[in-house]
C-alpha cells in the first residue's frame, strides 16, 4: 500500500510540473533577442500563472508524516521569491519612470524611438513577471503553513483536500515560485539593459543632453533592483533544492540565474531538466 501511495505521489508531481519543465528544455546564450526569448519568452505569463493557480488551488491528504526539516527552507523559498518579486517590480518601475521623462525627445529621433518601444514592452513584460512571482510566492507561503502529509490520490485536481498539501504539491509549489522569481529577475536585467541602449541612443539626439544625467541615475536605480532580485531568486532555487532533497522527491532541476545587463542585452540561463 505505501509502495502504491508513492508511485501515486511522484505520478501528481510529474503532472504539476510537466509544462514547466518543458518550458526549460534549453539554456538560452547571450545577446538581446536570446535574453527577451529566455527572460519572457521562455514560458508566457499566462502559463506561469495557469500552474500556480493549478497547484495553489489544491492539497493533499494521506499519511501522517513530519516535514519540520523542510518548513524552513520553504519559508526562506516563499520569503525569497518575494522579495524578488518587489525588486523586479521597482526594477521595472524605474525602468518605465525614465522611459516617462525621455518619450518625447525619444520620439524625435527614429533611433532613439526604436530603442524606447523596445524598452517598454520589455518593462512592461518585467512588470507582468514580476507579479506572477508575487503570486507564486503568496501561494507557497500559505501552503507552508498547512500540515505537510505524504501522499495522496492522483484526480482531475491532482487531490482534493483543502487542509493539508502533500510532499510532490510543496516541491511542485517551491519550484514554481523558484521559476517564476528568475524569470522575473531576467526580465528585470533585460529591461535594463534596453533602457541602457537608449540612452546610448539618445546621446546622438542634441534635444535629449539635458535628460542623460537623469537618465543614468534611473538605470542605476533599476539595476540595483535587478540585481536583487537576481539574488533573491538564486536564494530561493537554492532553498528549492533543499526542499526537494529533504522531501527525498526529485524535482525538475533550476540552475541558478546568471544574468548580467550589458549593451548586448541580458546573458544567462533559464534552467535544464
Amino acid at each position: 500500500m505505501r509502495k502504491n501511495k508513492i508511485v501515486i505521489a511522484l505520478a501528481a508531481l510529474s503532472i504539476a510540473i510537466a509544462p514547466l519543465a518543458y518550458a526549460q528544455s534549453e539554456t538560452k546564450a547571450a545577446g538581446a533577442s536570446a535574453a527577451k526569448e529566455a527572460a519572457v519568452g521562455g514560458v508566457s505569463t499566462s502559463t506561469m500563472l495557469g500552474v500556480v493557480i493549478l497547484v495553489a488551488a489544491v492539497a493533499g491528504s494521506g499519511g501522517s508524516t513530519s516535514a519540520s526539516t523542510s518548513t524552513a527552507s520553504t519559508t526562506t523559498a516563499a520569503a525569497s521569491v518575494s522579495t524578488s518579486a518587489t525588486t523586479a517590480s521597482a526594477a521595472a518601475a524605474a525602468v518605465t519612470s525614465a522611459l516617462t521623462s525621455v518619450a518625447t525627445v525619444a520620439s524625435s529621433d527614429a533611433t532613439a524611438l526604436a530603442a524606447y518601444t523596445a524598452a517598454s514592452t520589455a518593462a512592461s513584460d518585467a512588470a507582468t513577471l514580476a507579479t506572477v512571482a508575487a503570486t507564486a510566492a503568496t501561494n507557497l507561503s500559505d501552503a507552508a503553513s498547512l500540515p505537510v502529509v505524504g501522499v495522496t490520490s492522483v484526480s482531475a485536481s491532482i487531490c482534493a483536500a483543502t487542509t493539508s498539501c502533500t510532499k510532490a504539491e510543496l516541491v511542485s509549489l517551491t519550484y514554481t515560485a523558484a521559476y517564476t522569481a528568475k524569470t522575473a529577475a531576467e526580465a528585470a536585467l533585460y529591461a535594463v539593459t534596453l533602457l541602457s541602449e537608449l540612452r546610448t541612443a539618445l546621446a546622438n539626439v542634441s534635444d535629449a543632453a539635458s535628460l542623460l544625467s537623469a537618465l543614468d541615475t534611473a538605470i542605476a536605480t533599476a539595476e540595483t533592483n535587478a540585481l536583487a532580485s537576481q539574488t533573491a531568486a538564486n536564494s530561493a532555487i537554492s532553498a528549492y533544492a533543499t526542499v526537494a532533497s529533504n522531501y527525498g522527491i526529485t524535482g525538475t532541476t533550476l540552475a541558478a540565474s546568471t544574468g548580467t545587463t550589458g549593451t548586448t542585452g541580458t546573458t544567462g540561463t533559464t534552467g535544464t531538466n
